[in-house]
């Protein structure tokens, strides 16, 4: 880890021992793996993950998100792990399809959501700093309050500390979602948990490249523009009751989840045949 950032009080409070960047320069060697969730930034990383594959390191590029299957990122990996199959299609790499944990924990948790849903819960990972990211939030909490929904926001812990909003959870994402009404997200790994919970989706603000979601095979409608929020958020939240089957398409073609194999044990099983080659 670096300094600064979120990533170490992140870690200590969930008990995760880490090394310093400096020490994992000094402590690699030759026929070690290196497992990264990120490649292409920033450049100091990019410069040590070039150096290592001349080491003879392999890397193992672990793609644990959505919108991850950009042409520019992960090409440093010598394998690829990722969420569903769609990475099959677009790695030149051998590439294992192991699912998600994360996501596999809100399919397990979606038995004991509130049948009804009790307020729309907003995902925020902008910057609050930025005017497009906050007229962005402000017009999603601006359309409950038209439908007269009540509202969560839940807000990605880089950010948690400047948005000052009288609806924003302490809770993790992960325990609000079951609750929800409806999920309104910019694209996100945030989409695939709803999905999997039976969680309706708006899918709002749109961002460059859309990648996945370009394709939503009938899980959602991209919400175009502030002006349609209020329309999509009803159209979300009267379609809770057949939104699973309604998605269910989009989530199988971006994510692997195997019934007999948890995506823990399938991703440590990679690992054990990548590191056996």
């Amino acid at each position: 880890m670096k300094r600064g950032g979120v990533a170490q009080p992140e870690l200590n409070a969930r008990g995760i021992s880490h090394i310093g960047f400096a020490e994992l320069e000094r402590m690699i060697r030759p026929g070690d793996m290196l497992v990264t969730g990120n490649d292409y930034a920033p450049q100091f990383f990019r410069r040590f993950i070039d150096s290592i594959n001349f080491g003879m390191v392999r890397v193992v590029g672990l793609i644990g998100g959505a919108r991850l299957l950009q042409p520019h990122r992960f090409v440093r990996a010598d394998y690829i792990l990722s969420m569903g199959p769609a990475a099959l299609q677009q790695r030149r790499q051998p590439t294992y399809v192991v699912g998600s944990p994360v996501i596999e924990r809100a399919v397990g948790s979606a038995g004991a959501r509130h049948d009804e849903g009790l307020f729309v819960l907003v995902n925020f990972k902008g910057d609050i700093e930025e005017p497009a990211d906050r007229q962005a939030i402000e017009a999603v909490t601006a359309a409950c309050a038209k439908l007269g929904l009540a509202y969560v926001v839940s807000v990605h812990p880089t950010m948690f500390a400047k948005v000052d909003m009288p609806n924003k959870s302490t809770l993790d994402f992960a325990q609000l979602l079951p609750d929800a009404l409806a999920l309104v997200t910019r694209p996100s790994t945030t989409v695939y948990e709803a999905i999997a919970c039976g969680i309706p989706v708006v899918l709002f603000p749109l961002v460059s490249p859309m990648v996945e979601f370009d394709r939503p095979m009938g899980a959602f409608k991209p919400t175009l523009s502030e002006h349609d929020l209020v329309e999509d958020i009803r159209a979300a939240v009267r379609s809770r009751p057949t939104y699973f089957e309604q998605s269910r398409d989009f989530l199988n073609a971006n994510l692997s989840i195997d019934p007999k194999v948890p995506a823990s044990q399938r991703i440590a099983n990679a690992l054990i045949d990548i590191y056996n080659r």
